[in-house]
């Protein structure tokens, strides 16, 4: 499928979408679109077992919410929506931040379940909506704080600060920085050996960890139960038992 502001490509299990509006992929109504088509149509497919997120050039992964294109903002669908599918898919995603990703772009990296960025000084990531007098919108607010904790949270958010990658880092806002040159490749090096793991257990471990963090331990724990029944049943169980007897490596489809 062709789209207007986004490109989709899919290798070897792993689908890469690139935020294509440069310099910045800011976000406008007809990348909100597209971006929730894309990660919707990703979830039913047989053929992705890992998802990148990066951005066209090498200036920007996303400066959030194109602000010359406010008066869309209640048309099409919310930001929330897509980072609820995102941060809620069966599939793992990777953001890769090859520049800028501040506002709605830091909380597309936040949706994710990995992290890798640049080291070029030159590239930050910051919810920096509060310098607006506007707040973040698109589940910063709750994300951050369980990926860094609450004060740091509110410190980055309150006084709208942006960090480099190392910066980014050092507080386990990111999980891996590496020069500019060689992040997509270890992006993809990463999504490829996940892309190899049991599908049907990948999903039970993202979905039964969604639902804990978003219902509580009880809810999730329910999930898990279900999921369990359902590997456990599964042809993958059984390929990934006989692989262990046999001394080999796993060949697993999803089945």
């Amino acid at each position: 499928m062709s789209y207007e502001s986004i490109i989709v490509e899919t290798k070897d299990y792993v689908t890469t979408i690139t935020l294509n509006r440069p310099p910045m992929n800011a976000v406008n109504n007809v990348l909100r679109t597209e971006f929730l088509q894309a990660v919707q149509e990703i979830e039913k497919s047989k053929e992705t077992r890992a998802v990148i997120i990066t951005g066209a050039g090498d200036r920007g992964f996303s400066a959030g919410m194109d602000l010359s294109d406010m008066a869309n903002i209640g048309k099409g669908p919310d930001g929330n929506q897509i980072m609820n599918e995102i941060s809620r898919s069966s599939k793992p995603y990777i953001a890769a931040i090859n520049g800028h990703a501040l506002g709605g772009g830091c909380e597309t990296a936040l949706a994710c379940h990995f992290r890798f960025m640049t080291d070029n000084p030159k590239a930050s990531i910051g919810l920096t909506e509060v310098n607006l007098g506007i707040t973040p919108g698109w589940g910063g607010i709750q994300r951050l704080p369980r990926v860094i904790g609450k004060s740091k949270a509110l410190d980055m958010i309150l006084f709208s600060k942006r960090f480099t990658g190392p910066e980014a880092l050092a507080i386990g806002l990111v999980d891996k920085v590496f020069p500019a040159a060689d992040l997509i490749k270890e992006a993809t090096a990463f999504a490829q050996a996940l892309s190899k793991r049991a599908p049907l257990s990948v999903a039970a471990v993202l979905v039964g960890m969604s639902v804990g963090l978003d219902k509580g331990i009880d809810e999730g724990l329910k999930v898990d139960r279900e999921w369990a029944g359902k590997c456990g049943a599964s042809a993958d169980a059984r390929e990934g038992m006989g692989a262990f007897f046999e001394k080999r490596e796993p060949v697993f489809k999803g089945e």
